[in-house]
């Protein structure tokens, strides 16, 4: 690695580590607490609404606003061609769908992972790359200014990198966000991450809003 390239990955990590503080710091002031008492996420109450999305899941179906409601829904931020965090977060997701499968079915979490990458993730390479995981797993792609604007108003930086050769590769933050099926907001985990924290978290965030 270069020393420019050193560099630029040292802003990208600092702003990811600023956007992430800066959220947190706003969850707490304004009225995140109440609710159940949990591990490791942070509990957004009240829930906040979504930013607006008008995206396709990885079958090139429309995703919008409806595809949340009715349902709990666990989001990722990602890409296909991540060498190493996406794949082991979307691995450990996969683990911690196992964990809640003895929950009711309209309890459990419908798993999506949202591109930052989407000139690459067309919907038919999102699909073999998600389903690689899970065979319930949704992908979502769209234009890349509009998934980059969704993505830094829930408070994840994305930033293109170049690399030799004429490549790129993309850095983003890693939190999971917690979609109640008001289509809201209702919480976040930072890393690190582990399956079973997430599922305990997870199970105690449903009990304690049944109607959302």
């Amino acid at each position: 690695m270069t020393r420019n390239q050193s560099i630029g990955l040292a802003a990208v990590v600092a702003i990811v580590a600023i956007a992430a503080g800066m959220l947190l710091s706003r969850v707490l002031l304004e009225g995140a607490g109440g609710g159940p008492t949990l591990a490791k996420a942070t509990l957004l109450e009240p829930a906040r609404p979504l930013p607006p999305l008008s995206f396709v899941d990885h079958q090139g179906q429309p995703f919008g606003p409806e595809r949340l409601r009715g349902h709990w829904s666990i989001l990722f931020f990602g890409f296909t061609h991540c060498p190493d965090v996406c794949p082991m977060t979307l691995a450990l997701l996969a683990q911690v769908e196992k964990q809640l499968a003895d929950l009711p079915a309209g309890q459990r979490p419908q798993v999506i992972l949202m591109s930052v990458d989407p000139e690459r993730d067309t919907p038919e390479q999102l699909a073999g790359y998600v389903k690689s995981f899970s065979p319930t797993f949704t992908g979502v792609t769209g234009e890349q200014a509009a998934m980059h604007e969704f993505a830094m108003k829930l408070g994840v930086p994305v930033a293109i990198t170049q690399l030799p050769g004429g490549g790129y590769t993309v850095d983003h933050s890693a939190a999971i966000f917690v979609i109640d099926p008001s289509g809201s907001l209702r919480a976040l985990s930072s890393t690190p991450h582990e399956a079973p924290i997430i599922a305990s978290d997870y199970r105690s965030i449903v009990a304690a809003y049944p109607q959302s």
